[in-house]
């Protein structure tokens, strides 16, 4: 029988899930601090020395422990399956150049060396292969969430737009937008840590914008099952994002970037231009079709499910044969 085990330097529920799913040890190394490298890296190879796996799962992020693991399979002989996320630098700019160059070294290197590298789409399944690697398309699986109650919510509509404030999302944009949707009583609630949004920028938000602050998991649950529609969006060219899963677990009609990785995955959202007009023509239209979108969004989690498990069965059988 086949020994597996799943290495990650952070906890991270894609990794979770997965680890579970394919039968794994999971092992989570989450060391803060000056000394987090070199005591990550002494612990990694204390794991591998006792448990001896014959396939070895593990995170990229971290780089450096898919870097590790390349160097320690030619030690321990094992088979290396990295699930790497988006980590290619890809749609974003860099002053330091040193680093880049590193990174991206570390980066072809860990891919040519792993003997499977697992993504999420086929974009990066394509990068992967011009790297000299063998890649695995393995998006993540649809999260089951389960609401505890309604969260209280004004508007006669009320979207819901999972955001980080992160430099790929297109805010001010959303918040223009928002101000050509007050006078259909469309609400707005945006969640994360507003604290990051200048000052500025958050003052200009419209009365049918709230946000929502952290909050922790079930109460964020709750507001996906709570809201009539979920906005996901990114200026990325290549990113799954996590609450496009989220939206379709909740059954709820989606609204995301009019990018070819979501649009080759999430058939059944709406699909906008991150500009002002392009995202409330989006809104507008789950509004005054809410119901023919509901029904979309139920078939879509369906198929989604069985699609993904027919992935993952035909790759656990790749690893099956490992050793056979």
């Amino acid at each position: 029988m086949q020994k597996r085990i799943w290495i990650t330097w952070e906890t991270q529920r894609r990794s979770i899930e997965l680890a579970r799913k394919f039968d794994c040890d999971l092992h989570i190394i989450e060391y803060k601090g000056i000394m987090r490298y070199p005591v990550s890296i002494l612990r990694t190879i204390s794991i591998l020395y006792r448990k001896r796996p014959d396939i070895l799962f593990v995170q990229n992020p971290s780089m450096i422990l898919a870097a590790l693991a390349c160097v320690c399979k030619y030690i321990f002989r094992y088979f290396l399956v990295v699930d790497r996320h988006t980590t290619f630098l890809l749609d974003r700019d860099y002053k330091n150049t040193s680093w880049v160059f590193v990174f991206k070294l570390l980066s072809r290197l860990t891919i040519q060396y792993a003997d499977i590298t697992i993504v999420t789409n086929s974009l990066l399944a394509d990068m992967v292969k011009g790297f000299g690697g063998t890649p695995a398309i393995l998006p993540d699986p649809i999260p089951k969430l389960e609401g505890t109650g309604q969260v209280k919510l004004k508007g006669r509509y009320k979207i819901l737009m999972i955001s980080s404030f992160a430099i790929d999302e297109p805010v001010m944009e959303v918040l223009t937008a928002m101000n050509d949707l007050i006078r259909n009583e469309v609400y707005l609630y945006v969640t994360g840590n507003y604290n990051k949004l200048d000052e500025n920028m958050r003052g200009k938000a419209p009365s049918n914008v709230v946000f929502t602050g952290f909050l922790d998991d079930q109460d964020y649950v709750n507001m996906l099952f709570s809201c009539d529609a979920i906005m996901v969006l990114t200026t990325a060219s290549a990113c799954m994002l996590c609450g496009c899963y989220e939206a379709v677990s909740a059954e709820k009609p989606l609204i995301t970037s009019d990018k070819d990785v979501l649009k080759e995955y999430f058939t059944d959202a709406v699909f906008v231009d991150n500009t002002a007009s392009g995202i409330s023509a989006g809104i507008t239209e789950i509004i005054e079709n809410i119901e023919l979108h509901r029904e979309r969004i139920k078939y879509l989690k369906e198929r989604l499910i069985t699609q993904w498990e027919e992935s993952y069965l035909h790759l656990d059988n790749m690893l099956s044969e490992v050793l056979s």
